[in-house]
């Protein structure tokens, strides 16, 4: 017969395992990032990242230009498991362990639209996942 104990500790651990793998992936803030572009001159981002892909304006003669970036980020995986043995007589084997690997890489991609006035960024839109788009940053 199993050992009650055993059962509540081995449940503990496999709680305690699926809670510190949650904390492997840390977020990346990417409003500090996007805030440092406000007021830089249309040169300076294209020296950083390039022609844009897109521009259009709007009557007020504010200016939109668009960038986008592609790449691949590395996509850690992760694979909780329990084993469980039972031998002759009353003795019952519990063990838990987490496996770590890196998987295949994701493909990801940055959008970031700036709208300029009088030369400078005064307003803007990013989409994409932050860490990717984090790498964008104003030096």
């Amino acid at each position: 017969m199993p050992n009650p104990n055993r059962s509540m500790i081995a449940a503990a651990l496999l709680g305690a395992v699926l809670q510190l793998t949650g904390c492997v992936t840390a977020r990346v803030d990417i409003t500090p990032v996007r805030n440092a572009w406000l007021g830089a001159s249309y040169e300076e981002v294209v020296s950083r990242w390039g022609i844009p892909v897109r521009s259009t304006s709007f009557d007020d003669g504010r200016l939109i230009y668009t960038w986008f970036s592609e790449g691949t980020a590395p996509r850690a995986s992760i694979w909780p498991t329990i084993g469980v043995s039972a031998g002759s007589g009353s003795g019952v084997g519990i063990g838990i362990g987490v496996t770590t690997g890196s998987g295949r890489d994701a493909y990801v991609t940055c959008e970031r639209t700036l709208i300029f006035k009088d030369g400078r960024v005064v307003d803007q839109s990013w989409f994409g996942p932050a860490d990717f788009c984090a790498t964008f940053r104003r030096k």
